[in-house]
């Protein structure tokens, strides 16, 4: 997990939070986040989408992020299908990040 604590303000990634909004303002957002939540998270990635048209506008690799680290895996293939293939997710979540001491907003 402390390698992960290296993308907050790294140039070539993005980290993407998909929680809802409550569990956002109750457990923090990782610095430098975007939110995109999960739901929407199939017309984000399409071309023209949010995330599709950040990821080329700046060339930042979308690093996802959910609660548990479940819905990040699904979010990784839903990008990976539409051609964002450097896609990836935190493991474990906020979980994971919290219980290592990751830095919170």
């Amino acid at each position: 997990m402390p390698e992960a604590f290296s993308l907050v303000g790294a140039e070539d990634a993005q980290l993407v939070d998909l929680r809802d909004r409550s569990k956002r303002e109750r457990h923090g957002v990782i610095p430098g986040s975007v939110h995109a939540p999960y739901p929407d998270i199939k017309e984000n990635v399409s071309p023209g989408g949010m995330l599709h048209q950040l990821s080329k506008a700046t060339g930042r690799k979308p690093v996802f992020y959910c609660a548990y680290g479940e819905r990040s895996g699904m979010a990784v293939q839903a990008a990976h299908a539409h051609g964002s293939d450097d896609a990836c997710h935190i493991r474990g979540g906020m979980d994971a990040w919290n219980k290592e001491n990751g830095p919170v907003e």
